[in-house]
């Protein structure tokens, strides 16, 4: 899925969740965004905060031109108790991809606080 692509609920989204000025709480190898693996995302996602969740490929091309964006939405949301920015590698965390149906990159999915489902 390319970023022309990406519905428009989900765009709102991520420019609702830009614009509220909070930040996430859990960060790895220094980003903003949190990063999510096959052990770590049913422990980070479907807890006590909503989530949204990047699928991406690390040599897509959109992917690139997304990723400063995604990451000051994650620096945004730092702090903030309600809702977390996170990302998947999909090379190297295939399953939980092909289990969220992700079939092009970035795959932008929002999982409201409490589910393992992504809002449709």
């Amino acid at each position: 899925m390319g970023i022309a692509q990406i519905s428009r609920q989900t765009m709102a989204l991520v420019f609702i969740v830009a614009a509220t000025g909070f930040a996430a709480l859990v960060f790895t190898d220094g980003d903003d965004v949190v990063v999510l693996t096959e052990s770590t995302f049913e422990k980070e996602v479907g807890q006590d905060r909503g989530a949204l969740v990047e699928f991406y490929a690390p040599w897509c091309g959109h992917f690139k031109k997304l990723a400063p964006e995604y990451e000051k939405l994650g620096a945004s949301f730092k702090k903030a108790k309600s809702v977390m920015i996170a990302k998947v590698d999909c090379d190297e965390h295939k399953s939980v991809c092909s289990k969220y149906g992700v079939s092009g990159y970035p795959t932008i999915q929002w999982f409201p606080k409490g589910s393992l489902e992504p809002k449709k």
